[in-house]
């Protein structure tokens, strides 16, 4: 058995019990703070480099050539797409995809 403390401010020793009988739901909860943290690893891997304004809703998809990277396509979830710059990080074409109510 082991004693520890929460905090360095806690005044009280918390009991601490790593019996694998008493605390069936252990392996569960390391299996999401390790995902958490290569989650959180993968989004502060690469610093960030600009954002790209003009998608109302939330963009779904991104596609581009695999030659050249002067453009690329992105789609948001209202039907938009648009043909972006690179370099000016502005729209260059877009296509609005109008939906009839029927």
């Amino acid at each position: 058995y082991q004693f520890s403390r929460e905090r360095s401010q806690d005044l009280e020793r918390v009991f601490r019990n790593y019996d694998p009988n008493l605390r069936t739901q252990e392996k569960a909860v390391e299996y999401v703070r390790a995902l958490n943290a290569v989650k959180l690893d993968k989004i502060f891997a690469r610093p960030f480099i600009g954002a790209m304004d003009g998608h109302i809703d939330g963009v779904s998809c991104m596609a581009k050539n695999p030659t050249q990277l002067k453009w690329i396509f992105s789609g948001a979830m209202d039907g938009d797409i648009r043909l972006w710059g690179i370099a000016s990080r502005r729209t260059v074409c877009q296509v609005i995809k109008v939906l009839s109510e029927t």
